[in-house]
């Protein structure tokens, strides 16, 4: 009977470390690929066209505030300007941003995102996918973003018509530009180093 009680216990205690184990390596994969990709960009600045007066940018403002993945907005009037502080670890779309500025009777004019790179190399025609978004760099010199860099998104409603227009031309080197779409790509914005 003895001998039984042994094997059990040992049996039991090597369940629970086992039990534990898994936790352990559940808690861990969760942490390191459970933490949402989107987070990355921590703000981005957003200038509107056609903003005249505070009426205006306070409209577009409160468009803005009903965002459910942004944090809070600073506004700089003077230059049609807001900074978007994104909350951390949630999903976002960069087209509701657009949308809302459209909705309030404007257009973006351009917005600036600030993401944390990690030793990544880009140039021109790179694809950089974070979860289901493929960031697609053009018009952009070869090098290394380390930590917080600017890029500017320069797909068509994100820059004036004339910027947008300036970038067409390269479209025979990026086909995906014209189109605003790629193949088998969920989400695509197209980026500038600057």
């Amino acid at each position: 009977m003895m001998k039984y009680i042994i094997i059990f216990t040992v049996v039991a205690n090597t369940k629970e470390k086992i039990s534990n184990m898994k936790k352990i390596i559940i808690l861990f994969f969760g942490i390191v690929f459970g933490t949402n990709a989107n987070a990355q960009i921590s703000k981005a600045e957003l200038i509107a066209n056609g903003l005249t007066c505070s009426m205006c940018s306070n409209a577009t403002y409160n468009q803005l505030k009903t965002i459910p993945f942004l944090d809070s907005i600073d506004t700089d009037v003077e230059h049609t300007k807001f900074i978007l502080y994104f909350k951390p670890e949630t999903t976002f779309d960069l087209k509701l941003i657009k949308s809302k500025v459209e909705d309030a009777g404007f257009s973006v004019g351009s917005l600036v995102l600030f993401m944390k790179f990690d030793n990544v190399a880009v140039e021109n025609d790179f694809h950089y996918n974070v979860g289901d978004i493929t960031y697609h760099f053009m018009d952009t010199k070869k090098q290394t973003l380390n930590n917080i860099s600017q890029v500017k998104v320069i797909d068509n409603g994100f820059v004036s018509d004339k910027e947008y227009k300036k970038y067409l031309k390269l479209a025979s080197k990026y086909p995906c530009y014209r189109a605003g779409k790629m193949e088998n790509i969920k989400v695509l914005y197209h980026l500038k180093v600057i």
